[in-house]
Parts: structure tokens; C-alpha cells; sequence
């Protein structure tokens, strides 16, 4: 079976869902009867890949979706994959979306075009997908809030390429970060993320001497430097960009923790990563990370906003490794080797149709 995957961008080492998307295809390719596809439009990351990535994006779109026989396309409120559905259904192929997340911030305008595109475009690309795949099922909700209303869903988490974790965290050497703990923050600079309530963190007493380390990209990066300063611990924020696969390994190694302080999340792939290597985390509480928290027993979750109980949390949860249960619970419930069936098997049942 020839499946193809749609997305604005394919740079797995800074998306989450091109993360997701890697994951998958390796996995399904390891099975045999799945012969993935990417094709995006966008940046790519660097190969080599065990699947083809298709560059050239928008030209390639409808050869593409000819050849296949089924679309899978990723990504809330993209373009792209908005018109692959169109196009596959029009087409007669079979069709899959997983929207990831819908974020809801931004200031009045950008709030207001998002609903606009949710009300001109994302019913439509809901209605033009045979299933739609939630990362878990409070997702159902929300969607219905926003108006959208698919015909078929299928319930499958986010998951994490765990040999491919593995694999990094055993090839590259710990890099011994600075800070007593050393708190070490991987993903984008957005507001979301709410990166300025961890630097808030470091002023409270149990942070006194951390140090919090900062991989990615992204507009918030000036904000959370004069931020840093004003409170006085300019001198133990690190932002270093946007690393490299191995880069981020190397800081995992030498972090003694890591946090994710987010006010929304789809379900983050920096929480199951951070768990299955055995890294413990303090997470906020919200839909995302209490699914994985509940589902494999963490319970290191903070209210979003509050930097007080975040550091206490951070200070709690490193008082003792990740259990091995925890752990292995994770390879279970999220990972692609243990989860990669499931989708097969949508895919197996909407082609047979």
C-alpha cells in the first residue's frame, strides 16, 4: 500500500509534527506492506531517510496523490494539506488527517483569522478526510467547540521513534551542562510555551543555583533575555538555537532535568522522549501531558502560570530517577514500534473499503 504523507515542512530535529511524522514512516516502513511518502513544501531536514521526501511540494501535489493509495495529510490550519484532502477526495483516494493541535493564542487579529480559517477552511478539510486521527480523546471536545465535526475519529497518540532515541543517546557523549540542577527546555520560542515562567522559576529559592538551558528557535527569544535580566538571572539563561538531533542528545545526557511549562499542547513529544530516556521532567498540567502523565503514572505537573509550584515540582521530581516502570510504560504506550500497528490498521480498513 502507497501512502502519502502531506505537510507544510519536514524538519523533524525542529517540528514536533515532523518528529511525529519521521517516526511513523520509519516504523511503517519497517513493517513491509506500508510504503510511505513525504512530500512538503517547505524546509527539509537533513537525510538520509529510510522513505522517499519529496521535494518541490505544490508542483508534485496531484502526481502524487494519483499515485497513492491513500493521503495522509498532517497539520491544523495548513494550506497544503487542506488542498491534498480536497484533491484526494475528488480523486476517489482514500483520505487521513491528524490535525496535531489547534493553538488558540495570539493577540485579537491573529485570534480572529484563526477562527475565520476554522469556520472558511478547517470544516471543509474535516469533511474531506474519511478519518481523523486525535492525539488523544479530550481532542474530541475541542473540536466540537470550534465546529468542526469529523465523520470517522481514531484515537492514536503521538509517539516517539524509541530506537532512534536510543540510538542518539547511546552514540553521543553527554555534554555536562552548567547549574545546580542543570534545567535543560527543547522547542520553539513561541508564546505558547510559555518560556518566561521557568525564567521566573529560577528567581524562586529552590531554584536559586539552576541554571536553565534553552534548544530552539523562535520570536521569543529577545523577550526571554530582557526577562532574565530584569529578574536578575541573565547570567543562568542559556538560549542556544536551534541544534542538530545528536546536539540536543549530547544536552539531554548532561541536563538533570527538563521542563515543559506549555499552555497547550497536542501531546508533546519533548515529554515522552524526556521519560523514555529516563530524564525526569516537570511538565504543566494540562490536557497534553496529564494524558501521558496519568497513562504511565508521572506525576510531576504544575499549574500552567504558576513559577512558584513549578519549582517545587522541579525540585520533587528530581529527588529520584524515572522508575523503570515509567519508562517501559512509555516504550509501550508511545512509541511507533509498539503504536505504528494501529495505524496500519485505519489505513488497511479505509482502502479495503
Amino acid at each position: 500500500m502507497r501512502v502519502l504523507h502531506v505537510h507544510c515542512e519536514f524538519v523533524p530535529q525542529n517540528s514536533g509534527v515532523a518528529r511525529h511524522m519521521a517516526g511513523l514512516c520509519r516504523a511503517l516502513v519497517r513493517r513491509g506492506d506500508v510504503i510511505p511518502t513525504i512530500l512538503a513544501p517547505g524546509p527539509h531536514g537533513p537525510g538520509p531517510h529510510e522513505y522517499p521526501v519529496v521535494e518541490g511540494g505544490w508542483g508534485q501535489l496531484a502526481a502524487r496523490i494519483r499515485a497513492a493509495d491513500l493521503v495522509h495529510a498532517h497539520g491544523s490550519r495548513t494550506m497544503i494539506s487542506a488542498a491534498a484532502l480536497r484533491l484526494a477526495r475528488r480523486l476517489g483516494k482514500p483520505t487521513v488527517f491528524t490535525p496535531h493541535c489547534y493553538y488558540q493564542d495570539g493577540g485579537r487579529l491573529h485570534r480572529l483569522a484563526k477562527r475565520l480559517w476554522d469556520r472558511g477552511v478547517e470544516r471543509g478539510t474535516i469533511a474531506a478526510a474519511d478519518a481523523v486521527v486525535l492525539l488523544h480523546d479530550q481532542w474530541r471536545a475541542a473540536l466540537a467547540e470550534m465546529g468542526l465535526a469529523p465523520r470517522r475519529v481514531a484515537v492514536i497518540p503521538n509517539c516517539i521513534d524509541a530506537e532512534a532515541l536510543r540510538a542518539r543517546l547511546e552514540r553521543v557523549p553527554a555534554r555536562r551542562l552548567s547549574g545546580d540542577p542543570a534545567l535543560l527546555s527543547i522547542g520553539r520560542l513561541a508564546p505558547v510555551k510559555r518560556l518566561g515562567d521557568v525564567v521566573a522559576a529560577l528567581a524562586r529559592p529552590e531554584l536559586a543555583q539552576a541554571h536553565l538551558h534553552i534548544v530552539g528557535r523562535g520570536s521569543e527569544a529577545e523577550r526571554l533575555r530582557t526577562q532574565a535580566d530584569q529578574l536578575g538571572v541573565g547570567g543562568r539563561v542559556h538560549l542556544l538555537g536551534g541544534l542538530d538531533d545528536d546536539e540536543a542528545a549530547a544536552l539531554m545526557r548532561g541536563a538533570d532535568a527538563m521542563v515543559l511549562a506549555s499552555g497547550r499542547e497536542g501531546l508533546p513529544t519533548v515529554m515522552l522522549e524526556s521519560l523514555a530516556a529516563g530524564i525526569p521532567i516537570a511538565v504543566s498540567d494540562i490536557e497534553g501531558t496529564r494524558v501521558v502523565a496519568e497513562g504511565v503514572g508521572w506525576p510531576h505537573l504544575f499549574p500552567v502560570g504558576d513559577d512558584a509550584a513549578m519549582a517545587v515540582c522541579l525540585r520533587n521530581c528530581l529527588a529520584q530517577p524515572v522508575p523503570p516502570a515509567v519508562v517501559q510504560s512509555v516504550l509501550r504506550q508511545f512509541s511507533w514500534q509498539g503504536r505504528a500497528d494501529d495505524m496500519a490498521a485505519l489505513y488497511h480498513d479505509l482502502v479495503g473499503r
